[in-house]
């Protein structure tokens, strides 16, 4: 459960994160809880310390990343979900992103889509950097390396969610998302190991 110390550590994070970030998860919850579990999530960021209002978050505007973190962590505290629970909203958000509307531009092309991923991540964060520096159609994998982007271990479950879901939209295919590497044991960087049939 996250405490105020903790939210008031977060909001120190170095970053920010476009308003649509936080717009699509509060999306997801509105779909899944109603006006009555978006409600719980402005209470519960209130008791934090750091009152949101879904109404009046402009997607295109900036906001401290570590704010987009709170809004995660409330999501996962109000609602009590599980590592899966969280995995599983990373794949739902992808139908609410405009990051995803880029991708699909470049549908069944992982080498458009490897060309595109830097600069859609410098669009929704001015942290970090994703890429995707090995990729095979004919040996089905794609590797994804997110570096510099060490906010909260929530962001492993949610990415890894949303990485295999964009990753199915692209390839027309199931796809399984490993992370092989992550910041918060020990590694230089996040690394995502996606694969499919």
């Amino acid at each position: 459960m996250l405490t105020k110390k903790e939210a008031d550590n977060l909001m120190k994070t170095r970053g920010e994160s476009r308003g649509v970030n936080i717009k699509i998860d509060l999306d997801y919850v509105l779909e899944k809880e109603g006006e009555e579990g978006l409600e719980k999530i402005e209470t519960k960021m209130r008791e934090l310390g750091y009152p949101l209002s879904y109404k009046k978050i402009m997607t295109m505007a900036f906001y401290p990343v570590g704010f987009e973190a709170l809004v995660l962590l409330s999501v996962r505290d109000v609602f009590d979900l599980s590592e899966a629970e969280i995995e599983t909203m990373g794949g739902a958000v992808v139908k609410f992103s405009v990051f995803m509307k880029v991708i699909m531009k470049y549908f069944g092309s992982l080498n458009l889509v490897a060309k595109e991923i830097p600069q859609s991540w410098k669009e929704h964060y001015t942290i970090g950097s994703l890429d995707m520096p090995e990729f095979s159609e004919k040996k089905k994998y794609a590797i994804l390396r997110q570096k510099n982007f060490r906010i909260h271990p929530i962001y492993c479950l949610i990415h890894k969610g949303y990485f295999s879901k964009v990753g199915q939209m692209v390839v027309n295919k199931l796809v399984r998302c490993e992370e092989k590497k992550c910041a918060f044991a020990g590694d230089a960087y996040n690394e995502f190991y996606l694969t499919w049939e």
